[in-house]
C-alpha cells in the first residue's frame, strides 16, 4: 500500500460509503418528510470547492430518475447563492454541504433564512455552527479526516447528499439509488486497488506535464471537476476539469505535447464522446489516460475500473484513482500533500473551516 495519510482515506472511502448509506438514512427521510409536508417544490443544492461538485453529482443523478411533476433541484455555489440571493417562496428549500460544517457562505445563507426557508445541512463532524441553525441536518459517516484534501469526505458528504435527494423522489427509485450507491462502493474499492500499483510509475512519466485535463461527460463532468481539484491540490500543478463537448471547443486550442489529458470514460452514454475528444488529443501530441474499464485510444494508459461501474456512480469510482496519482505525483514533484502548503493561503481569505488542520 502507498504510505500516506491521504492514501489510507482514499482506500476507506468504499467503507465510509457503506456506512454513510446506514448511519443517515434517518436523518435524510425526517429532512424529506419536512419538507413535503412543507410542500417543497424546489430545492437549490449549495456548496463550495469540493461540495459544489457534491452538489452537481447529486443534482445530475437527481435528474436521470425525477419525473415531470417531481421537484426541481438547482445546483449553485454556495457564495454566488449568498451574494445573488434568489426570490424564495413557500415552496422553496435549501440543501447546504459543508463537511465541516462551518463553511461561511452556507454558515450565511442558512443564518439569512432562519426561520424563513428549511434548510437541511450535510455535514461530516459533530458539534458545528451548521449544527445550531440548520432546520435539518444529515451527517454522513466513516470517522474524521486527518488531512485537508477532502477524499474520504467527499465521498462520504455526496452519499449524505444523493440519500437526501432520493427520499426526495421516494419509493422505488430510492431504492434504486441507495443500491446503486452500495455497489458503486464495491466498484470504488476495486478501482482503488487496482490504480494502487500502477500510479507511481505513472507518475515518474507524468512528473514534468505543464497541464492537465481531465475531461467526462454527464456525471463523470463533476467527478472531472474532482479529480481536477485533487491534482492542484496535491500535486500543486495546473489541472482543469472539463466536460466532454466543452473541451472540444476552448481546451482543444491549447492542447499539445506538454499536455496531459486524463479521460474519464466508464460506460455510459456519455462515453463516446469523451473518448472521441480524448483521441483528438492524443493525435494533438497529449499524453492521454483513460480511466475505464477498456482502453480505446491507441497509445493511452490505462487505469482500470469495473466494466459494471456505471457512468452516474463515476464521483465514486473514476476520482479515487486520480487522486491516487496526484498523491503519487506530488510526491514525485517534491510536494507533501499530507501537510500542503496552501492551508495558510485559505486561512488569509477568512476560510478557516478546513479539516484535518
Amino acid at each position: 500500500m502507498i504510505e500516506g495519510i491521504i492514501p489510507t482515506e482514499i482506500a476507506a472511502e468504499p467503507a465510509a460509503m457503506r456506512s454513510t448509506l446506514i448511519d443517515s438514512l434517518d436523518g435524510a427521510r425526517a429532512a424529506v418528510a419536512a419538507l413535503r409536508r412543507g410542500g417543497v417544490r424546489r430545492v437549490h443544492v449549495i456548496g463550495n470547492g469540493t461540495s459544489y461538485h457534491s452538489s452537481l453529482a447529486a443534482a445530475t443523478l437527481y435528474r436521470r430518475h425525477a419525473e415531470p411533476d417531481d421537484p426541481i433541484v438547482v445546483p449553485l455555489t454556495a457564495g454566488e447563492f449568498r451574494t445573488y440571493l434568489p426570490r424564495l417562496g413557500p415552496g422553496d428549500a435549501v440543501l447546504g454541504i459543508s463537511a465541516s460544517g462551518e463553511f461561511r457562505d452556507v454558515v450565511g445563507v442558512f443564518e439569512t433564512l432562519r426561520g424563513r426557508v428549511p434548510t437541511v445541512a450535510v455535514v461530516h463532524v459533530s458539534g458545528s455552527t451548521l449544527d445550531g441553525i440548520a432546520d435539518h441536518v444529515v451527517r454522513s459517516a466513516g470517522g474524521p479526516s486527518h488531512v485537508p484534501v477532502m477524499t474520504k469526505t467527499f465521498a462520504a458528504t455526496l452519499v449524505a447528499t444523493e440519500l437526501v435527494l432520493a427520499e426526495l423522489l421516494g419509493g422505488d427509485r430510492a431504492d434504486r439509488i441507495r443500491n446503486a450507491i452500495l455497489l458503486a462502493a464495491d466498484h470504488a474499492a476495486a478501482a482503488i486497488a487496482s490504480a494502487e500499483p500502477l500510479v507511481a510509475a505513472l507518475a515518474d512519466e507524468l512528473a514534468g506535464a505543464a497541464h492537465l485535463f481531465v475531461v467526462g461527460s454527464g456525471a463523470a463532468h463533476p467527478a472531472a471537476l474532482e479529480a481536477a481539484l485533487k491534482l492542484k491540490e496535491m500535486a500543486i500543478v495546473h489541472a482543469e476539469g472539463t466536460e466532454s463537448w466543452e473541451m472540444a471547443s476552448g481546451v482543444a486550442t491549447i492542447v499539445g505535447k506538454d499536455s496531459v489529458v486524463i479521460a474519464l470514460t466508464p460506460d455510459g452514454p456519455g462515453r463516446a464522446a469523451t473518448v472521441d475528444v480524448a483521441a483528438h488529443a492524443a493525435a494533438w501530441g497529449a499524453r492521454v489516460i483513460e480511466v475505464a474499464p477498456r482502453l480505446s485510444i491507441e497509445g493511452a494508459t490505462l487505469l482500470p475500473i469495473p466494466a459494471a461501474a456505471a457512468e452516474d456512480h463515476a464521483p465514486f469510482t473514476a476520482v479515487p484513482p486520480v487522486a491516487l496519482l496526484a498523491f503519487a505525483l506530488a510526491r514525485r514533484r517534491g510536494q507533501d500533500p499530507d501537510h500542503p502548503g496552501w492551508v495558510e493561503r485559505y486561512h488569509s481569505q477568512g476560510l478557516t473551516h478546513i479539516l484535518g488542520v
